[in-house]
Parts: C-alpha cells; structure tokens; sequence
C-alpha cells in the first residue's frame, strides 16, 4: 500500500521540559510564527508555523526525564529538523547570543548553498539551509 499524502507539509512534535525557554527559542530566536496553543489532558501544545509544515511543541505532564541521546547523527531516531533560511549568519548568531550551541558553524557545502547546525535549549538540532534562488524566508 502507498500512502496518499493530501498536502505538501508536515507536522513534526518536540516534547520539551523547558517550554518557556523553548517558546522564546522557537517564537523569538528562530522567528517561527506563533499559529495558537492547545490544551489535552497532560499535554499542552504550542504551534508554529515553518512554510507550509508545523513545529509543534509539547509540555508533558508530568515532564519526562529522559532525553534524546547527546552528539552527532549516526543513531536511532529524530537526529534533526531542517529549516530553509535566508538569514543564517544572523540566525546562527542569535542562536550563540541565546546561549545555543553551534554544532557546525555556518559551511558551504556547494557554491550558493550553506548550512549550519545549532541546538534548541533540549538539545535537538537544527540545521539551517541557506540555499541561493531558494523561496524560503
């Protein structure tokens, strides 16, 4: 069986034990659009919007104690979420000024085409794509 995908998004979920500072990092340092909250028993949700796809940030109750394994890509699950930029060396620099870690600083890996890995305050990466001609903002 093939899946019928009905739109060109997705929605991705990132369960978070420090939801203000990963509000602020999401809202205020990557600049996502804050699209509204939902409450369910347990959990509470914030949206925002990435092009036409979602990052949604969930706070547990009660919050869970395990995180993801520290360190570079080789291993099981979500490693990463990749967001298309036009701005990477003042996003890469307001990552460092919030306190993020700059996993790779800003590299060319083709001519017009850059990227660079930062953490979010759990430790999730998140590469910034900065690729010329791209209609991402």
């Amino acid at each position: 069986m093939v899946a019928v995908i009905n739109n060109e998004a997705i929605e991705i979920g990132i369960v978070v034990r420090d939801p203000e500072k990963a509000l602020t990092f999401y809202r205020d340092v990557l600049g996502l659009p804050y699209l509204g909250d939902l409450e369910f028993p347990g959990t509470h949700m914030w949206r925002f919007g990435a092009g036409g796809s979602v990052v949604k940030l969930l706070a547990l109750e009660p919050a869970p104690q395990d995180s993801n394994p520290p360190g570079t890509v080789p291993a099981t699950g979500l490693r990463y979420l990749s967001l298309f930029v036009s701005n990477i060396e003042d996003l890469v620099n307001e990552c460092a000024a919030f306190g993020c870690a700059i996993a790779t600083p800003v590299t060319e890996f083709r001519p017009g085409a850059r990227f660079a890995f930062v953490e979010d305050p759990e430790g999730n990466r998140i590469e910034l794509l900065d690729v010329a001609g791209s209609t991402a903002a």
